[in-house]
């Protein structure tokens, strides 16, 4: 597949850091989750550390984020799926207290939003309730001091719009310096986006790429790593509003004319049943049990039918 070729300097740096040309080896990608996997359930780990198995999803980007980011820019409808996977693996991935501080639930609700699961964000902001009533809230200066990304402020906002109860939105937003550079978003809400000039979207676009790990390696170069080339916040964004029945802006930035800015389908035709990584994990963590891929793949056929859709 011949490549497109991009004017913008850091649209070119992604493409060459992040490879999203590249195929992705999927038996590799099944091997290494069965080896984690069988890392979380030795000997007596099966035992001791059972209700912590879910942290097995989140550790093997080939089967979710990354597949999900290559087969967008390859023009790949299956991408839909892995996009929906990885904001399943991420919600049931969260463990209270493995995330301690309050930005790293942000890219795991934009995922969830992106696909529109309203049952994960749901899921992720229990968890997040809950961590945020750890001691160290209280009585920890680096938790009471901790920077907040403005991304993180953006999507509790985006939720509180939805109409999604959010008990963490009030406590999040008294940590951190503000919306920064979203701050225009809040106070114009209720105004046409459209009237807004062009230089303050490409401004959200450059301040996107410069959040993707491309320059630099410090904790500001790196708030939206973890959706790559795909502008998922800004995307969000767009689809609130759209439910809302307001108007969204055309962005004219080099950023939007790429594969990955374009609106996920939905439904996706992801399932978590018929998903067999996942339900290795979740059958496992129920039955106290370790099991195959072959014996997952039987059980799920026998449950939904020789011609059931695995997804693997």
């Amino acid at each position: 597949m011949q490549v497109k070729q991009y004017n913008h300097k850091l649209i070119q740096k992604a493409l060459k850091r992040y490879k999203y040309n590249d195929d992705i080896n999927q038996e590799k990608a099944n091997e290494d989750f069965f080896y984690r996997y069988s890392f979380f359930t030795k000997g007596k780990k099966i035992k001791k550390d059972l209700n912590n198995l879910y942290i097995v999803l989140e550790g093997a980007p080939n089967c979710n984020h990354i597949a999900a980011k290559n087969l967008l820019f390859q023009g790949n409808d299956e991408c839909w799926k892995f996009f929906e996977r990885t904001a399943h693996f991420f919600a049931y991935g969260y463990e209270g207290g493995s995330f301690p501080f309050i930005d790293p639930i942000g890219p795991l609700l934009n995922y969830a939003l992106y696909v529109e699961r309203i049952d994960l964000i749901e899921l992720l902001l229990t968890k997040a309730a809950a961590d945020l009533e750890r001691d160290e809230y209280k009585n920890n200066k680096e938790y009471i001091k901790q920077r907040v990304y403005p991304s993180t402020y953006l999507i509790h906002f985006l939720i509180e719009k939805l109409g999604i109860l959010n008990p963490v939105k009030d406590k999040v937003m008294q940590y951190g310096d503000g919306l920064g550079i979203y701050e225009r978003i809040v106070d114009e809400w209720d105004h046409q986006f459209n009237e807004i000039d062009d230089e303050y979207w490409d401004s959200l676009c450059e301040y996107h790429l410069n959040g993707i790990g491309v320059t630099g390696t410090k904790w500001k170069d790196e708030e939206l790593i973890d959706f790559g080339l795909v502008p998922i916040e800004l995307i969000n964004l767009f689809k609130v509003r759209k439910k809302l029945g307001l108007d969204v802006p055309v962005i004219k930035h080099e950023l939007f004319s790429t594969p990955m800015a374009v609106y996920p389908t939905i439904p996706t035709g992801y399932s978590s049943d018929l998903d067999v990584k996942f339900q290795l994990v979740e059958r496992t963590m129920k039955d106290a049990k370790i099991y195959t891929f072959e014996e997952i793949v039987e059980q799920l056929k026998e449950e939904h039918g020789e011609n059931a859709d695995l997804f693997y």
